[in-house]
């Protein structure tokens, strides 16, 4: 039964509204000819890392943009950020997962990708917020199925930006330099709540 108030149907209250697609997995009550749905109540189930809400990247630091101007840097473009893990800052793992590396892949070249690949690695200079550089290599490991940065400049890295798991925010850049990749890092501390 449909009550008509200034022109609109309005269903009564106490009549059971049908159920649609849209509605059954909800209570829902239509009103002014629209399902009204009530919120969802917030999920106590903590966000992990790579569902952490889409931001714009930070300004990069002045020894940063000094040493890709430098380098003479061209295509400078924002890749991924990520919390750094545990096995991201441990002394005896010396590498770094790059998550969700569609846009990494994207801006190799097709030797670059093979490099990658097949065991031997690309190599890449990594530039950190102070302007210091570091050789690695990028590689893929299949049994993961993930892009990683590793060797011992990546030691190197975290150590002398006294990087901390859980607490720093990793954003990473590519440019190129000599047609060469490399990799920009801006690195950035949480605060703890």
């Amino acid at each position: 039964m449909m009550v008509r108030l200034f022109g609109v149907d309005i269903p009564d209250p106490n009549v059971k509204p049908e159920e649609t697609k849209r509605t059954k997995k909800r209570k829902s009550i239509r009103l002014f000819g629209q399902d009204i749905v009530p919120a969802r109540r917030k999920s106590n189930i903590k966000k992990t890392r790579s569902s952490l809400p889409p931001l714009s990247p930070a300004l990069l630091p002045f020894p940063l943009v000094q040493m890709i101007h430098t380098m003479e840097g061209k295509d400078l473009l924002f890749v991924i950020r990520k919390i750094l893990e545990r096995s991201d800052t441990a002394i005896d793992q010396n590498r770094f997962f790059v998550p969700k590396s569609e846009v990494l892949w994207g801006l190799l070249s097709e030797a670059e990708k093979t490099a990658v690949k097949d065991g031997r690695g690309l190599g890449v200079v990594v530039v950190d917020p102070r302007g210091g550089k570091y050789d690695m290599k990028l590689k893929y490991w299949k049994s993961l199925n993930m892009i990683v940065l590793n060797s011992s400049g990546w030691r190197k890295f975290v150590k002398d930006n006294g990087l901390k798991a859980e607490v720093d925010c990793a954003e990473v850049w590519s440019f190129r330099a000599d047609s060469k990749l490399c990799l920009a890092f801006n690195v950035k501390r949480q605060l703890l709540h």
